[in-house]
């Protein structure tokens, strides 16, 4: 049985140094090493939801250690940076030099080539086992440092399985009976098999102890305890190697000529453009989700800036305007795109409310031409605070593919998924005042207690708006206890709005920023509402509604049944 691994570098870097040398030496692990993948799998465990017992993990990972993968690597660059980081010396303060050296793999961010394949040819894994590694590798997020973000995967794919193993073009030394002598060798380190570990625990049984006043090695009990070796420990029982693994030469063959298919950027088909881009964000500070409308703008405007062609026109789907230079400035609502096809700038935000990826949406799609480089190419918005926000694009593609992962609904508060319930994430701001007759009493919808465009009124109009939801916009209004229903003519149940006391998350809706600081948009009060939508059958999102949805207000996230 063949088990492959996918990794993918989102940022088409790798930063991490071998476990022999110094940071400041320069030198990078190629390919990554068997024992840091394993080291990665632990960590993973001990993010899981509901973790199985130890004793699953162990024999998953001794039966990984007991054989030696073999690897697909793309071509590489080695290059570093330089730092002057502060210190204090001698009672100064002064700076020292500090070199940061990684891989570059093909292509940027989310290249389809900046990819690793990890190949245990000879793995025996139940299908407990199985998951389990499933599950452990969606949750690894870097490999390496911190800065290497990755997306692991199991590859199910019966034909990737079989390709995957005839591309591997690095290998263990001692399978080549001949090596070539231009062929690149190197050394990584790998655990320890359970045989080997018991040897080794046995080597370390008749050695003598360490003299009085030195710390005791402790030999780990099983691969799972090599694994959960914490480097203050290891210093301090005095080991000059790591306990449970070995150094085992590679060989990295010449590159295949083609590791994974090109992607055909061809706009002819408009039904292939991608619709949403997801990007994560890197900052000393994040931004509160209470900050969502100013992100938004600063988006926008920088998509704006990097989408210019030679004539300096930005592409439509962000500046909101048609690309037809011939209509006349006189005709002013002919400038703009209609149906809400204009991009969208929605925030995702973690537990500790702090916005950690904007998803960039647009119902028509994003061109080839202007709009896939620009989301491609942006580095950075500015933040209020003088810092800047690093981006990096993670995820380019169609809504539909995007919701249908279940990976990325996980632990975090999404924008676009698949629900029939809807709750509110930042809160709505109506684009028209409630109305009321001229003595200030309240207009109601008939035969209800319901406000005439009041919150929830308005809010059913705009789901109307959202032609994906296909809600057809001559339906009945009703009330049901504290909801306000919308039925058709035959008097099915279609959807249903009501307001709540509160979102989804801790803030108060008087804490976010309601007003845009560029454009303009029609607003009545700036009161905030929030609401639950509940659809009689599963719709898949985003869902943004009143008053700069666009632009991070009004927007909702799918809750568990």
């Amino acid at each position: 049985m063949s088990v492959v691994i996918s990794i993918q570098f989102l940022t088409g870097r790798y930063h991490a140094t071998p476990w022999d040398h110094q940071v400041n030496e320069g030198v990078v692990e190629w390919p990554p090493s068997p024992w840091r993948i394993l080291r990665a799998l632990v960590s993973a465990y001990y993010r899981l939801p509901q973790p199985p017992t130890r004793t699953e993990l162990c024999q998953l990972l001794t039966c990984l250690a007991n054989c030696l993968p073999s690897y697909v690597v793309p071509e590489r660059t080695i290059a570093h940076s330089r730092h002057y980081m502060p210190i204090w010396k001698e009672g100064k303060a002064t700076t020292t030099k500090v070199f940061d050296t990684f891989i570059v793999l093909p292509g940027g961010t989310l290249s389809p080539d900046a990819v690793v394949k990890v190949v245990w040819t000879d793995v025996q894994l139940n299908q407990s086992q199985l998951n389990l590694l499933k599950q452990l590798c969606r949750q690894v997020s870097y490999l390496g440092r911190s800065e290497s973000w990755v997306e692991m995967q199991v590859i199910d794919d019966l034909v990737l399985l079989g390709n995957s193993a005839a591309e591997c073009n690095a290998v263990p030394a001692k399978w080549e009976d001949k090596p070539e002598i231009q062929q690149e060798q190197v050394k990584v380190l790998v655990a320890l098999t359970d045989q080997e570990l018991e040897g080794f625990k046995a080597a370390i049984a008749v050695l003598p102890k360490p003299k009085k006043g030195k710390g005791k090695w402790k030999a780990p009990a099983d691969i799972l305890e090599a694994l959960e070796l914490d480097i203050g420990n290891l210093h301090r029982e005095g080991w000059n190697g790591i306990p449970g693994s070995r150094w085992e030469a590679y060989i990295i063959k010449s590159q295949p000529k083609s590791l994974h298919p090109k992607f055909n950027y061809s706009s002819s088909i408009n039904s292939q453009l991608p619709t949403f881009a997801r990007f994560a964000l890197a900052s000393n500070v994040l931004p509160n989700l209470t900050e969502a409308v100013s992100l938004g703008e600063r988006f926008r405007q920088a998509l704006i800036a990097w989408s210019k062609d030679e004539l300096q026109r930005p592409a439509s789907v962000f500046s909101g305007r048609k690309p037809d230079t011939s209509i006349q400035p006189a005709d002013r609502e002919e400038l703009y795109l209609k149906g809400q096809q204009h991009a969208w700038y929605l925030p995702e935000v973690n537990r500790q409310g702090k916005i950690d990826h904007v998803v960039v949406y647009a119902a028509k799609g994003f061109d080839f031409q202007q709009a896939v480089p620009a989301l491609k190419n942006l580095p950075k918005v500015w933040g209020d605070e003088g810092f800047e926000l690093q981006t990096v694009l993670i995820s380019l593609g169609r809504v539909e593919d995007y919701a249908t992962d279940t990976r990325q609904q996980e632990g975090k508060y999404r924008v676009i998924g698949n629900s029939r319930k809807w709750r509110s994430l930042t809160p709505m701001v109506l684009p028209r005042y409630p109305k009321c007759y001229s003595n200030g009493q309240k207009k109601f919808i008939p035969n209800t207690e319901f406000q005439i465009d009041g919150p929830e009124d308005q809010a059913l109009k705009l789901l109307t708006c959202l032609k994906y939801l296909s809600i057809p916009d001559n339906c009945i209004k009703e009330a049901e206890s504290e909801w306000l229903c919308l039925k058709s003519s035959d008097n099915t149940p279609l959807v249903k709005v009501k307001c709540c006391d509160s979102g989804i998350t801790q803030y108060r809706w008087q804490a976010f920023q309601r007003r845009r600081h560029h454009g303009n948009g029609r607003k009545s009060l700036d009161h905030g509402y929030w609401l639950e939508v509940e659809f009689a059958h599963t719709k898949q999102g985003p869902i943004a509604l009143g008053y700069a949805a666009h632009f991070g207000l009004g927007v909702f996230v799918p809750i568990e049944e």
